[in-house]
């Protein structure tokens, strides 16, 4: 006797308790974020504390260049690094806005999946 109902094996419902339902593509994302803010933060605190280290040793030409770097800090004009900062300021808005692009994204996805 043949039924209108699709026939599930076993097998495939093994398969479906065995296999996540993972979308690749925002793991792919969220992996990609979370590496490169980790990777960025750690090489900058390094590069950081080793110029510190460097700068704040007692020999006589670490201090000469150290008072040099501070009186070129101090005659610094802010108008020359305008363009750098405007670029930090707008990756600093694209992050932003790409984790709120995810939020947005997980609500679809879920809704989506609600509705099937």
């Amino acid at each position: 006797m043949l039924s209108a109902e699709p026939h599930y094996s076993v097998l495939s419902t093994q398969y479906d308790r065995v296999m996540p339902d993972i979308d690749v593509f925002n793991f792919f994302r969220w992996a990609l974020f979370t590496f490169a803010t980790i990777y960025a933060t750690l090489i900058t605190v390094q590069s950081l504390w080793g110029w510190y280290v460097w700068l704040a040793s007692e020999d006589r030409y670490i201090a000469i260049l150290r008072r040099y770097i501070i009186i070129h800090g101090l005659r610094l004009r802010f108008a020359t690094f305008w363009g750098d900062v405007l670029v930090c300021g707008l990756l600093c808005i694209v992050f932003v806005l790409m984790m709120r692009a995810h939020s947005v994204l997980r609500v679809i996805d879920a809704t989506y999946l609600g509705l099937q």
